[in-house]
C-alpha cells in the first residue's frame, strides 16, 4: 500500500435455489463424517487447532519418492503459530497445527472441510484455487468454523455478502476498475482522461466498469473513444483525443494495437503522456514503440500480497507471507473479545483493523479484507515491477 482463468472470474448467475441443494449435500457430508470419526480425534486437552490448506497439484509422496511438496502456507502458520506459543499461545492455550493439501480440486477439498467439522477444528486458513475454496467455504459457513482463505479472487467466494465466517485476505477480480480508479485519483487528479476500447464485448463491458467507477471517484473521463480491431490507420482517433486534449489514456485492449495507437499519436504530434492499461496488457514484454510513445506506462497487475518493498518475492514466499498475516489478524481478533467464539471472532475481524506483518488489516461486511485488488506495475529491468 494471484491469476484465473476467464470462466471463473465470473460471477455465478444461477439463481438462489441452485445452490441450496448443494449447501445442503455438503452440510450432509459433513455431518456424515463428523459421526464416523471417533471423538479421540477431536482437541480434547485444551488446545486450539488451526487447519492449514495448501493447494498444491504435485502429488504427495508414496514412501519411494523424495519428491517435496511445497506447502507454503502450512509453512506460514506453524512459523507464526511458533511465535504464538512461545508467548503463552491464544487466551493461555496451547496451538496446533494440523496441515493439509486439496490440490486444487473442489471434491478433495469439501472432504477436508468434512474433516475440519469432525475434528472441532478452530480456524481454517489457506485454500488457495478458488474451486476448492468455494466449495469448502459452504461447509464451513454450515459448521460455523471460521475460515481466512489465502489466495482465491473469485467473488463467489464470498458471497452471498456476510456469509458466517468466511474472510478473504487477497483482492477480488470484480474491482479492477475501483483499483485503477483510485490511481487515477490519487496520483494524476488533473489528468484529462479518455478511455480507448475495440468494441469487443470485454473491451465495452470493462470500459462501462471503468467510467463508472470514475465517475464515482469524481475523475470521470472527458472521452469515450472506440476502434474497429485490425485499422491499421487510427488517425481520426487520435484527432478525437487531441479535440479533448487527453493526456491520459486507459486502454481495456491489447497491446499490440495500443502501441500502434500511441505511435502514431506521436508521429503525428499528438503524443499522450501517460497511459494505464488493464492486465490484458501485461504482455510478456510490450512492444518498444509504445514504451517510448509515452512518458508514463502503467499496466495493472493483481494484488501480491506483499508490500512494495517486498512484493517482488516468490510467490511461495508471498503465500507464506500471507498465512503468516491470516494467524496474525485472527489471533488479534481473538485477544480483543476474550472468547474462542467463532461469531464473535468474525464480527470483531469485520468491526476493527488489526496490526498484522502487511499493515492493518480489516475486512468488509462481505468478509474481504480492505486491501487493493490490483496494483500499478511498470516494466523495468525486463520484467513486470511494482509502480514507486
Amino acid at each position: 500500500m494471484l491469476h484465473l482463468t476467464t470462466t471463473e472470474r465470473q460471477p455465478s448467475g444461477l439463481p438462489f435455489a441452485f445452490w441450496a441443494p448443494r449447501r445442503l449435500v455438503c452440510a450432509l457430508i459433513a455431518l456424515v463424517v463428523l459421526l464416523a470419526v471417533p471423538a479421540t480425534a477431536r482437541a480434547t486437552n485444551g488446545e486450539i487447532v488451526i487447519m492449514a490448506v495448501d493447494s498444491s497439484r504435485i502429488p504427495e509422496p508414496d514412501g519411494r519418492s523424495n519428491r517435496v511438496v511445497p506447502r507454503p502456507v502450512g509453512e506460514g502458520v506453524e512459523a507464526a503459530v511458533r511465535t504464538l506459543n512461545l508467548n503463552g499461545g491464544v487466551l493461555g492455550r496451547h496451538l496446533r497445527v494440523a496441515q493439509e493439501n486439496d490440490q486444487c480440486e473442489a471434491d478433495e477439498a469439501a472432504a477436508i472441510a468434512a474433516r475440519a467439522v469432525a475434528q472441532s477444528v478452530d480456524v481454517v486458513i489457506g485454500h488457495v484455487c478458488p474451486g476448492g475454496a468455494i466449495r469448502a467455504a459452504e461447509i464451513y459457513a454450515a459448521a460455523g468454523i471460521v475460515m481466512i482463505a489465502t489466495g482465491p479472487r473469485h467473488p463467489r467466494l464470498t458471497a452471498p455478502a456476510g456469509r458466517r465466517g468466511i474472510h478473504r485476505l487477497a483482492g477480488r477480480d470484480d474491482r479492477q476498475a475501483d483499483s485503477v480508479a483510485v490511481l487515477i485519483a490519487s496520483s494524476f487528479p488533473a489528468a484529462r482522461v479518455a478511455i480507448v476500447h475495440d468494441r469487443s464485448l470485454q473491451g465495452r463491458g470493462m470500459a462501462d466498469e471503468l467510467r463508472r467507477s470514475m465517475t464515482a471517484a469524481q475523475v470521470s473521463p472527458v472521452a469515450v473513444a472506440t476502434y474497429a480491431s485490425g485499422t491499421k490507420d487510427h488517425a481520426v482517433l487520435i484527432g478525437e483525443l487531441a479535440q479533448a486534449r487527453v493526456d491520459l489514456v486507459v486502454f481495456p485492449g491489447q497491446p499490440f494495437e495500443a502501441s500502434m495507437i500511441l505511435d502514431q499519436a506521436k508521429r503525428l504530434g499528438s503524443r499522450i503522456a501517460t497511459v494505464i492499461g488493464t492486465d490484458v496488457l501485461a504482455a510478456d514484454a510490450p512492444p518498444a514503440r509504445l514504451l517510448s510513445a509515452v512518458d508514463t506506462f502503467l499496466v495493472m497487475l493483481p494484488w501480491p500480497g506483499m508490500s512494495a518493498a517486498t512484493q517482488d518475492a516468490a510467490t511461495e514466499n508471498v503465500a507464506h507471507e500471507l498465512a503468516g498475516a491470516a494467524v496474525e489478524v485472527w489471533s488479534a481478533a481473538i485477544a480483543e473479545v476474550g472468547v474462542l467464539a467463532p461469531q464473535r471472532i468474525a464480527n470483531e475481524l469485520r468491526e476493527q483493523p488489526h496490526t498484522t506483518r502487511l499493515g492493518s488489516v480489516r475486512f468488509d461486511a462481505k468478509g474481504d479484507a480492505d486491501v487493493p485488488s490490483y496494483v500499478p506495475h511498470v516494466w523495468r529491468d525486463r520484467r513486470w515491477q511494482a509502480w514507486r
